[in-house]
Protein backbone atom coordinates (compact mmCIF):
# COMPACT_ATOMS: atom_id res chain seq x y z
CA UNK A 1 0.00 0.00 0.00
CA UNK A 2 1.44 3.16 -0.86
CA UNK A 3 2.46 5.99 2.32
CA UNK A 4 1.21 9.25 2.68
CA UNK A 5 3.94 11.25 3.60
CA UNK A 6 3.23 15.18 5.48
CA UNK A 7 -0.17 14.61 5.66
CA UNK A 8 -0.93 14.60 8.95
CA UNK A 9 0.56 15.76 11.99
CA UNK A 10 1.02 14.37 14.99
CA UNK A 11 0.70 17.06 17.28
CA UNK A 12 0.17 15.18 20.77
CA UNK A 13 -0.17 11.42 21.25
CA UNK A 14 -1.76 10.98 24.26
CA UNK A 15 -1.76 6.81 25.16
CA UNK A 16 -4.18 5.43 27.49
CA UNK A 17 -3.33 2.79 29.65
CA UNK A 18 -3.11 -0.70 28.01
CA UNK A 19 -5.65 -3.12 29.45
CA UNK A 20 -4.15 -6.35 31.08
CA UNK A 21 -4.00 -8.72 28.28
CA UNK A 22 -5.49 -11.48 29.69
CA UNK A 23 -8.60 -9.30 30.33
CA UNK A 24 -9.47 -7.23 27.38
CA UNK A 25 -12.46 -5.00 27.75
CA UNK A 26 -14.54 -4.25 24.69
CA UNK A 27 -16.25 -1.59 25.47
CA UNK A 28 -19.29 -2.87 23.43
CA UNK A 29 -19.17 -6.12 24.53
CA UNK A 30 -19.40 -5.21 28.18
CA UNK A 31 -17.45 -7.97 29.53
CA UNK A 32 -14.33 -9.70 29.92
CA UNK A 33 -12.63 -11.43 27.15
CA UNK A 34 -9.30 -13.89 28.01
CA UNK A 35 -6.80 -13.09 24.83
CA UNK A 36 -3.52 -13.87 25.18
CA UNK A 37 -2.56 -10.74 22.57
CA UNK A 38 -1.13 -7.25 23.73
CA UNK A 39 -1.57 -4.20 21.04
CA UNK A 40 0.09 -1.25 21.70
CA UNK A 41 0.46 1.96 19.11
CA UNK A 42 3.10 4.60 18.16
CA UNK A 43 3.38 7.10 16.25
CA UNK A 44 6.13 6.45 13.44
CA UNK A 45 9.61 7.85 13.81
CA UNK A 46 9.91 7.80 9.88
CA UNK A 47 6.80 8.77 8.59
CA UNK A 48 4.47 10.98 10.07
CA UNK A 49 1.29 9.37 8.39
CA UNK A 50 2.36 6.19 9.57
CA UNK A 51 1.02 4.65 13.03
CA UNK A 52 3.26 1.20 14.17
CA UNK A 53 1.53 -1.58 16.50
CA UNK A 54 3.52 -3.49 18.22
CA UNK A 55 1.50 -6.89 19.07
CA UNK A 56 2.89 -8.89 22.34
CA UNK A 57 1.96 -12.64 22.84
CA UNK A 58 1.41 -12.39 26.24
CA UNK A 59 -0.07 -16.36 26.59
CA UNK A 60 2.34 -19.65 27.06
CA UNK A 61 1.76 -21.02 23.38
CA UNK A 62 3.47 -20.15 20.12
CA UNK A 63 0.76 -18.89 17.84
CA UNK A 64 0.42 -18.27 14.14
CA UNK A 65 -1.66 -15.54 14.00
CA UNK A 66 -3.73 -14.69 10.54
CA UNK A 67 -2.53 -11.94 7.85
CA UNK A 68 -5.05 -11.79 5.51
CA UNK A 69 -7.48 -9.47 6.13
CA UNK A 70 -6.10 -8.04 9.62
CA UNK A 71 -4.48 -5.73 11.33
CA UNK A 72 -1.44 -7.47 9.84
CA UNK A 73 -2.03 -7.41 6.65
CA UNK A 74 0.18 -5.18 3.97
CA UNK A 75 -1.26 -6.05 0.86
CA UNK A 76 -5.47 -5.91 0.70
CA UNK A 77 -7.02 -2.62 1.40
CA UNK A 78 -8.81 -3.69 4.96
CA UNK A 79 -9.36 -1.40 7.77
CA UNK A 80 -6.34 -1.92 10.14
CA UNK A 81 -7.83 0.64 12.22
CA UNK A 82 -10.88 2.26 13.89
CA UNK A 83 -10.10 6.09 13.62
CA UNK A 84 -12.84 8.49 14.98
CA UNK A 85 -13.41 12.41 15.15
CA UNK A 86 -13.82 14.74 17.85
CA UNK A 87 -17.02 14.25 18.29
CA UNK A 88 -16.69 10.39 18.79
CA UNK A 89 -18.32 9.13 15.64
CA UNK A 90 -16.56 6.57 13.77
CA UNK A 91 -15.28 7.55 10.59
CA UNK A 92 -16.03 5.72 7.51
CA UNK A 93 -14.00 3.51 5.76
CA UNK A 94 -13.07 2.18 2.16
CA UNK A 95 -11.67 -0.92 3.10
CA UNK A 96 -13.14 -4.68 2.18
CA UNK A 97 -13.80 -7.43 4.02
CA UNK A 98 -12.91 -10.58 2.75
CA UNK A 99 -13.98 -14.39 2.47
CA UNK A 100 -11.94 -16.86 2.67
CA UNK A 101 -11.77 -20.45 2.02
CA UNK A 102 -9.72 -21.08 4.95
CA UNK A 103 -9.25 -25.01 4.05
CA UNK A 104 -6.73 -23.69 1.74
CA UNK A 105 -4.51 -21.52 4.21
CA UNK A 106 -0.98 -21.92 3.81
CA UNK A 107 2.16 -20.57 5.79
CA UNK A 108 2.19 -17.82 3.65
CA UNK A 109 -0.86 -16.66 5.58
CA UNK A 110 0.15 -16.40 8.78
CA UNK A 111 2.93 -14.70 10.74
CA UNK A 112 4.46 -16.85 13.74
CA UNK A 113 4.10 -15.10 16.77
CA UNK A 114 5.93 -16.87 19.53
CA UNK A 115 5.53 -16.98 23.24
CA UNK A 116 6.67 -14.02 24.84
CA UNK A 117 7.44 -12.71 21.90
CA UNK A 118 6.49 -9.71 19.50
CA UNK A 119 6.42 -8.69 16.57
CA UNK A 120 5.44 -5.21 14.52
CA UNK A 121 3.68 -3.75 11.68
CA UNK A 122 3.24 -0.35 10.35
CA UNK A 123 0.02 0.95 9.04
CA UNK A 124 -0.75 3.86 6.96
CA UNK A 125 -3.05 5.93 9.22
CA UNK A 126 -4.89 7.31 5.68
CA UNK A 127 -4.91 4.16 3.76
CA UNK A 128 -8.55 3.60 3.29
CA UNK A 129 -9.87 6.90 5.75
CA UNK A 130 -10.27 9.65 3.69
CA UNK A 131 -10.08 13.29 6.44
CA UNK A 132 -11.93 16.17 5.07
CA UNK A 133 -11.08 18.43 7.74
CA UNK A 134 -8.45 19.42 10.25
CA UNK A 135 -9.03 18.64 13.49
CA UNK A 136 -7.72 15.87 16.18
CA UNK A 137 -9.05 12.01 15.56
CA UNK A 138 -8.45 8.91 17.67
CA UNK A 139 -6.60 5.89 16.18
CA UNK A 140 -6.65 2.41 17.74
CA UNK A 141 -6.95 -0.79 17.42
CA UNK A 142 -9.23 -3.22 18.41
CA UNK A 143 -11.35 -6.48 17.08
CA UNK A 144 -10.05 -10.16 16.84
CA UNK A 145 -7.35 -11.66 15.54
CA UNK A 146 -7.70 -15.58 14.07
CA UNK A 147 -4.91 -17.67 15.03
CA UNK A 148 -3.70 -21.52 14.38
CA UNK A 149 -1.34 -23.02 17.14
CA UNK A 150 1.72 -22.92 15.66
CA UNK A 151 3.10 -24.98 13.16
CA UNK A 152 -0.24 -25.65 12.31
CA UNK A 153 -2.14 -23.48 9.64
CA UNK A 154 -5.81 -24.68 10.72
CA UNK A 155 -7.57 -22.06 12.57
CA UNK A 156 -7.78 -22.93 15.67
CA UNK A 157 -9.26 -19.72 17.28
CA UNK A 158 -9.22 -16.04 17.39
CA UNK A 159 -7.80 -13.64 19.95
CA UNK A 160 -9.41 -10.27 20.89
CA UNK A 161 -7.65 -7.61 21.36
CA UNK A 162 -7.41 -3.79 22.29
CA UNK A 163 -4.94 -0.86 21.71
CA UNK A 164 -4.14 2.19 23.91
CA UNK A 165 -5.44 5.09 21.99
CA UNK A 166 -3.35 7.85 19.92
CA UNK A 167 -5.08 11.39 19.94
CA UNK A 168 -3.81 13.03 16.36
CA UNK A 169 -3.97 16.52 15.49
CA UNK A 170 -4.82 16.71 11.88
CA UNK A 171 -3.55 20.31 10.96
CA UNK A 172 -4.60 20.60 7.35
CA UNK A 173 -7.14 18.07 5.21
CA UNK A 174 -5.23 15.93 3.23
CA UNK A 175 -4.77 16.77 -0.43
CA UNK A 176 -4.91 12.89 -1.36
CA UNK A 177 -8.16 10.63 -0.41
CA UNK A 178 -8.21 7.14 0.91
CA UNK A 179 -6.61 4.68 -1.56
CA UNK A 180 -8.99 4.70 -3.85
CA UNK A 181 -10.13 1.14 -5.06
CA UNK A 182 -10.03 1.12 -8.83
CA UNK A 183 -12.74 -0.73 -11.05
CA UNK A 184 -11.35 -3.25 -13.69
CA UNK A 185 -14.41 -2.46 -16.35
CA UNK A 186 -16.89 0.12 -16.48
CA UNK A 187 -20.76 -0.56 -16.16
CA UNK A 188 -23.21 1.91 -15.29
CA UNK A 189 -21.68 2.66 -11.48
CA UNK A 190 -25.15 4.57 -10.25
CA UNK A 191 -26.93 1.09 -11.41
CA UNK A 192 -28.83 -0.38 -8.15
CA UNK A 193 -29.40 -3.16 -9.41
CA UNK A 194 -27.98 -6.45 -7.40
CA UNK A 195 -26.67 -8.28 -9.71
CA UNK A 196 -24.27 -6.11 -12.30
CA UNK A 197 -23.32 -6.38 -16.18
CA UNK A 198 -20.71 -9.06 -17.65
CA UNK A 199 -21.89 -12.14 -16.08
CA UNK A 200 -21.84 -15.45 -18.77
CA UNK A 201 -25.27 -17.09 -19.21
CA UNK A 202 -24.20 -19.80 -16.87
CA UNK A 203 -22.68 -17.75 -14.48
CA UNK A 204 -26.14 -15.57 -14.40
CA UNK A 205 -28.14 -18.24 -13.88
CA UNK A 206 -25.67 -19.42 -11.21
CA UNK A 207 -25.86 -16.33 -9.07
CA UNK A 208 -30.04 -16.17 -9.57
CA UNK A 209 -30.00 -19.35 -7.87
CA UNK A 210 -27.58 -18.68 -5.10
CA UNK A 211 -29.86 -15.31 -4.72
CA UNK A 212 -33.28 -17.70 -4.56
CA UNK A 213 -31.01 -19.98 -2.25
CA UNK A 214 -29.88 -17.60 0.06
CA UNK A 215 -33.36 -16.24 0.60
CA UNK A 216 -34.69 -19.53 1.64
CA UNK A 217 -31.91 -19.99 3.67
CA UNK A 218 -31.97 -16.70 5.45
CA UNK A 219 -35.65 -17.09 6.04
CA UNK A 220 -35.49 -20.41 7.69
CA UNK A 221 -32.70 -19.67 9.65
CA UNK A 222 -34.66 -16.37 10.74
CA UNK A 223 -37.43 -18.73 11.77
CA UNK A 224 -35.35 -21.31 13.69
CA UNK A 225 -33.93 -17.86 15.55
CA UNK A 226 -36.87 -16.74 16.99
CA UNK A 227 -37.76 -20.23 18.28
CA UNK A 228 -36.63 -19.53 21.91
CA UNK A 229 -36.68 -23.32 22.20
CA UNK A 230 -33.96 -23.40 19.34
CA UNK A 231 -30.52 -25.08 20.82
CA UNK A 232 -28.95 -24.72 17.68
CA UNK A 233 -29.37 -20.82 18.47
CA UNK A 234 -27.48 -20.96 21.25
CA UNK A 235 -24.92 -23.10 19.70
CA UNK A 236 -24.21 -20.90 17.41
CA UNK A 237 -24.57 -17.54 19.59
CA UNK A 238 -23.70 -18.82 22.92
CA UNK A 239 -26.91 -16.91 24.43
CA UNK A 240 -30.98 -17.24 24.64
CA UNK A 241 -31.08 -13.62 25.16
CA UNK A 242 -34.32 -12.22 23.81
CA UNK A 243 -32.79 -9.08 22.20
CA UNK A 244 -29.95 -11.13 20.65
CA UNK A 245 -32.24 -13.14 19.20
CA UNK A 246 -34.54 -10.41 17.70
CA UNK A 247 -31.52 -9.09 16.31
CA UNK A 248 -30.14 -12.07 14.48
CA UNK A 249 -34.18 -12.53 12.97
CA UNK A 250 -34.22 -9.11 12.31
CA UNK A 251 -31.15 -9.19 10.21
CA UNK A 252 -31.73 -12.64 8.61
CA UNK A 253 -34.81 -11.17 6.94
CA UNK A 254 -32.99 -8.03 6.29
CA UNK A 255 -30.63 -10.90 4.41
CA UNK A 256 -33.33 -12.47 3.01
CA UNK A 257 -35.17 -9.66 1.22
CA UNK A 258 -32.02 -8.32 -0.29
CA UNK A 259 -31.55 -11.98 -1.65
CA UNK A 260 -34.66 -11.70 -2.97
CA UNK A 261 -34.22 -8.96 -4.94
CA UNK A 262 -31.79 -9.79 -7.37
CA UNK A 263 -32.78 -7.00 -10.17
CA UNK A 264 -33.37 -3.95 -7.46
CA UNK A 265 -31.24 -4.54 -4.45
CA UNK A 266 -29.61 -2.04 -2.45
CA UNK A 267 -25.89 -3.35 -3.14
CA UNK A 268 -24.36 -4.51 -6.25
CA UNK A 269 -23.16 -8.00 -7.42
CA UNK A 270 -20.04 -9.05 -9.51
CA UNK A 271 -19.39 -11.99 -10.44
CA UNK A 272 -16.07 -11.20 -11.60
CA UNK A 273 -13.32 -9.48 -10.02
CA UNK A 274 -14.40 -5.75 -10.41
CA UNK A 275 -11.76 -4.35 -8.07
CA UNK A 276 -8.91 -6.49 -8.77
CA UNK A 277 -8.37 -7.71 -5.31
CA UNK A 278 -8.86 -11.63 -5.68
CA UNK A 279 -5.67 -12.30 -6.47
CA UNK A 280 -3.67 -9.97 -4.36
CA UNK A 281 -3.10 -12.27 -1.02
CA UNK A 282 -4.75 -15.42 0.13
CA UNK A 283 -7.53 -17.61 -0.74
CA UNK A 284 -10.24 -15.02 -1.27
CA UNK A 285 -13.80 -16.62 -2.55
CA UNK A 286 -15.36 -13.29 -2.10
CA UNK A 287 -14.84 -9.62 -1.01
CA UNK A 288 -17.16 -6.73 -0.24
CA UNK A 289 -16.90 -2.43 -0.12
CA UNK A 290 -19.13 -0.14 2.16
CA UNK A 291 -17.84 2.87 0.26
CA UNK A 292 -19.94 4.31 -2.23
CA UNK A 293 -22.76 1.34 -2.80
CA UNK A 294 -22.46 -1.65 -1.02
CA UNK A 295 -20.89 -4.02 -3.57
CA UNK A 296 -19.97 -7.64 -3.30
CA UNK A 297 -17.69 -9.17 -5.64
CA UNK A 298 -17.16 -12.97 -6.18
CA UNK A 299 -13.58 -14.86 -6.88
CA UNK A 300 -12.59 -17.44 -8.83
CA UNK A 301 -12.46 -19.58 -5.96
CA UNK A 302 -16.40 -18.70 -5.40
CA UNK A 303 -16.79 -21.04 -8.63
CA UNK A 304 -15.36 -24.02 -7.40
CA UNK A 305 -18.07 -24.22 -3.99
CA UNK A 306 -21.16 -26.13 -4.73
CA UNK A 307 -24.20 -24.29 -5.77
CA UNK A 308 -26.13 -25.90 -2.26
CA UNK A 309 -23.89 -28.02 -0.39
CA UNK A 310 -25.12 -31.47 1.18
CA UNK A 311 -22.97 -31.34 4.29
CA UNK A 312 -22.98 -29.47 7.52
CA UNK A 313 -20.07 -27.00 8.25
CA UNK A 314 -19.24 -26.06 4.78
CA UNK A 315 -20.10 -22.88 2.67
CA UNK A 316 -21.34 -23.30 -0.65
CA UNK A 317 -22.73 -20.24 -3.02
CA UNK A 318 -26.27 -19.21 -0.96
CA UNK A 319 -24.23 -19.28 2.09
CA UNK A 320 -21.47 -17.30 0.50
CA UNK A 321 -23.80 -14.81 -0.67
CA UNK A 322 -25.64 -14.29 2.92
CA UNK A 323 -22.04 -14.34 4.34
CA UNK A 324 -21.12 -11.16 2.21
CA UNK A 325 -24.68 -9.52 2.34
CA UNK A 326 -24.42 -9.26 5.99
CA UNK A 327 -21.47 -6.92 5.86
CA UNK A 328 -24.07 -4.57 3.85
CA UNK A 329 -24.92 -1.32 6.19
CA UNK A 330 -27.16 -0.68 3.78
CA UNK A 331 -29.12 -3.70 3.79
CA UNK A 332 -28.46 -4.10 7.82
CA UNK A 333 -27.11 -1.71 10.52
CA UNK A 334 -24.48 -2.69 11.99
CA UNK A 335 -22.42 -4.36 9.26
CA UNK A 336 -21.05 -7.66 10.69
CA UNK A 337 -17.39 -7.89 9.96
CA UNK A 338 -15.21 -11.07 10.31
CA UNK A 339 -13.53 -12.29 13.73
CA UNK A 340 -14.11 -16.12 13.45
CA UNK A 341 -14.50 -18.54 10.38
CA UNK A 342 -14.96 -22.53 10.54
CA UNK A 343 -17.40 -23.91 12.60
CA UNK A 344 -15.16 -24.98 14.99
CA UNK A 345 -14.00 -21.48 16.03
CA UNK A 346 -16.99 -19.15 15.45
CA UNK A 347 -18.40 -21.52 18.10
CA UNK A 348 -16.25 -20.41 20.11
CA UNK A 349 -17.03 -16.74 20.88
CA UNK A 350 -18.34 -14.65 23.22
CA UNK A 351 -21.96 -13.67 22.16
CA UNK A 352 -21.38 -10.13 21.72
CA UNK A 353 -18.29 -11.01 19.03
CA UNK A 354 -20.98 -14.01 17.47
CA UNK A 355 -23.94 -11.83 17.26
CA UNK A 356 -21.43 -9.52 14.98
CA UNK A 357 -19.84 -12.21 13.02
CA UNK A 358 -20.15 -13.17 9.25
CA UNK A 359 -19.65 -16.86 9.53
CA UNK A 360 -22.17 -17.08 12.30
CA UNK A 361 -24.68 -16.42 9.63
CA UNK A 362 -23.94 -18.66 6.90
CA UNK A 363 -23.30 -21.73 9.01
CA UNK A 364 -26.24 -20.93 10.84
CA UNK A 365 -28.39 -21.14 7.88
CA UNK A 366 -26.71 -24.12 6.48
CA UNK A 367 -27.13 -25.92 9.99
CA UNK A 368 -30.48 -25.30 9.77
CA UNK A 369 -31.38 -26.18 6.41
CA UNK A 370 -29.50 -29.69 7.35
CA UNK A 371 -30.66 -30.04 10.62
CA UNK A 372 -27.36 -30.39 11.48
Amino acid sequence: MVSTRSLIALASIAATSLVNAHAIHHSRLGKRVPSPLEVKLTASTDDVGEIVANITNMGAEDLNLLVVGTILDTKLPVERLIVSNEAGAEMPSKGIHVSLEYEALANEHFELLKAGASLMTVIDGTSVHSFDEAGTYTFEARGMLPYALAPSTQLGGSAAYTSNVLRVAVTDAPRRPAQALLPSSSPQLDRRAKLQPGCSATEEADMFEALSNCQKLALAAAADAADPASKRFVEYFQTNAPETRQTVVDRLAAVAGECATADAGSSRLFCYDYYNVCEVYGPLVAYSVSSGPDTMVVCPLYWERPGLTTECHKQDHATTILHETTHSGSVYSPKTNDYAYSYENITQLEPWFALNNADQYSLYANAVHLNC
